[in-house]
């Protein structure tokens, strides 16, 4: 394995099986270093048996499945299915997540600008390990709000990208409400909150809202093993007999003001060539996305929530990845 001190920080291997029981591609995991000092970004890279020759592909996380893991669930591996196909798959943990640094203070850890930097430096780790010009990111959720305020301030890191279930500007009452301060609903209340700690029961509720007991959009298996992952992802502790999981609040911030109709980004500057895919029963996503970004194609999955990646659909959106990152 080549070294790039200025990014690499440690590595191990490790081996993940699926729930059939056959071994899947090893991976290699590392930590690299972020787009501050002090903050460490752990990272998971799944290398391809037969290469293709295409950039590789960096995986960004969303706030609701938060780790690199959540591109990697046994039997529903988004990052496995790229790999197979010959493609060379990066994701992370972004900035106070999981295994990467949890940095403290009196204010939202981990808003988009500051994942924007360390995305940056996991950006040229890649290329320097891999010898590329460029990558490809598929983003997912809030990762699809990074990863094209990325590709506007650096467009020539940026091949292509696929955004899911992205948000961009638009109003959504049922996501700010519960969050606006009581004299001034336009102000984020938690504005002096580093880590959201939610109880674990409470994670996928969203989900399970948008899927309204459609055992045909997501099996039990699905859901079960996505709820072991926000446990895992959230660090899970018990504190006075309830389960909690700890996430950072800057994206929650991020989406606040996004939810508010304040985009974070001009999408206008964003010219690379994008993907944007959504379920049509995605109330997160910004419908209105592809159409104000100057080089986007748009593709809707009927009877798909934002967890399309988990549902019985998500083989369109394999494929329609695969095909997209492979022109």
């Amino acid at each position: 394995m080549k070294s790039f001190p200025h990014a690499l920080i440690s590595c191990s291997m490790l081996l993940v099986a699926f729930a059939s029981g056959e071994p899947a591609l090893g991976a290699d995991e590392m930590r690299l270093a972020g787009g501050d000092p002090g903050i460490e970004i752990h990272a998971v890279r799944h290398q391809a048996r037969k290469p293709n020759g295409a950039v590789p592909v960096l995986m960004l996380h969303p706030f609701g499945a938060p780790c690199a893991d959540a591109f990697d669930l046994p039997g529903y591996s988004w990052a496995q299915d790229l790999a197979a196909a010959g493609f060379d798959v990066w994701a992370v943990d972004m900035r106070g997540f999981a295994r990467s640094s949890k940095p403290q203070g009196g204010s939202p850890v981990g808003r988009a600008p500051d994942a924007v930097r360390d995305v940056k430096q996991v950006v040229d780790a890649i290329k320097q390990h891999t010898g590329a010009q460029q990558v490809a990111i598929i983003a997912w959720s809030w990762g699809g709000v990074v990863a094209p305020m990325f590709a506007a301030a650096h467009p020539s890191d940026v091949n292509r990208m696929v955004l899911l279930g992205a948000m961009h500007g638009f109003v959504l009452p049922l996501m700010t409400e519960p969050f606006a301060a009581p004299d001034d609903k336009r102000r984020f209340a938690p504005a002096r909150t580093a880590y959201q700690r939610l109880d674990a029961t409470l994670a996928l509720a969203h989900w399970r809202m948008m899927l309204k007991g459609r055992e045909d959009i997501a099996s039990p298996d699905a859901i079960a093993k996505a709820e072991a992952l926000m446990r895992r992802c959230g660090n899970a502790r018990t504190t006075a007999g309830k389960e909690i999981v700890v996430r950072p609040m800057g994206p929650l911030a991020d989406l606040f003001e996004i939810w508010s109709n304040r985009p974070l980004y001009d999408a206008s500057r964003v010219s690379t060539p994008t993907l944007v895919v959504a379920g049509d029963r995605d109330v997160f996503a910004d419908r209105a996305l592809a159409g104000k970004l100057p080089n986007a194609t748009d593709l809707v999955i009927p009877d798909a929530t934002h967890w399309v990646p988990f549902e019985t659909k998500r083989d369109v959106l394999f494929r329609a990845t695969r095909e997209f990152l492979s022109r």
